[in-house]
């Protein structure tokens, strides 16, 4: 029987202060950490509000370096807590800005960063007034727990983005999220399980809480297995959600559905 990994996802609301928000995500690593997690999973944008949702502000006030005080503080509080953790953030590089997540080691390192890869502008999403696109494909990380995909937000309506993961080795897929209680949430968490047992992975959709300007988001992060099956589900409230996840077990469900060893992309227009 493989040994299953124990894994939590920070639900909460966002303050218009930048230190607030930093301090409640050093708190989620330390108590995920007490409570025998190996990796926490934060929401998109964790150090601020929810910019994108108006048009055409300045960057400034939510876009950080990789040299942030906060960046490098989240990153000694996974040393400090021998956490791996995955952060959503808004981070400007080579003087662009993408909506990223970035997984960091247990030795406070970053393991890699993952582009958003589709940018919308719609109502309340107003992201190509802010956004790059990113153009270096999914990422897949080796860490010490198992082989980590990561896809932000938006991407994840594209089936595409959790097969190039998979197709990479993935056992578990990270989804930071901004989800807002006038979208389809019932859908979008049988997204999150459809995808999980058409890709035999484990998953999860990590989301913001809370009023924000224009916005009221709806929490429910999720935490799906590779057979579609939930295993947690949180309401409306800030929480750390966990669960035990067999991320080892993947390659044996793989074998026995054959979705992959049958899979003939020639047959696809694509």
């Amino acid at each position: 029987m493989n040994q299953k990994t124990r894994i939590a996802a920070a639900q909460f609301s966002m303050s218009d202060s930048m230190e607030a928000n930093y301090q409640k995500a050093l708190h989620y690593i330390r108590e995920a950490a007490v409570k025998g997690a190996r990796l926490v999973c934060f929401p998109e944008g964790q150090l601020s509000q929810y910019v994108p949702q108006y048009e055409g502000l300045d960057t400034d006030g939510f876009a950080v370096e990789l040299t942030h005080p906060f960046v490098k503080g989240l990153c000694a509080a996974c040393r400090e807590n021998h956490i791996l953790a995955a952060l959503g953030l808004c981070l400007k590089l080579d003087e662009h800005v993408y909506a990223t997540v970035a997984l960091i080691s247990e030795d406070g390192s970053i393991l890699g960063i993952e582009k958003k890869k589709h940018i919308v502008r719609a109502k309340h999403f107003y992201e190509k007034d802010y956004f790059t696109a990113g153009n270096d494909g999914f990422q897949v990380i080796d860490t010490s727990i198992g082989k980590i995909g990561l896809i932000v937000c938006y991407d994840r309506h594209f089936p595409e983005s959790y097969r190039a993961c998979v197709r990479k080795g993935a056992e578990l897929i990270l989804v930071p999220v901004a989800n807002e209680k006038l979208e389809p949430t019932e859908i979008f968490r049988w997204e999150i399980r459809i995808a999980a047992f058409q890709n035999s992975v484990n998953l999860i959709m990590c989301n913001r809480i809370g009023l924000d300007g224009n916005m009221d988001f709806c929490g429910e992060t999720l935490m799906a297995a590779p057979d579609g099956s939930l295993l947690a589900l949180a309401d409306d409230t800030e929480q750390l959600l966990f669960a035990d996840m067999d991320l080892a077990g993947t390659a044996e469900i793989r074998r026995q559905r054959q979705y992959f060893p049958l899979l003939r992309p020639d047959v696809f227009l694509l």
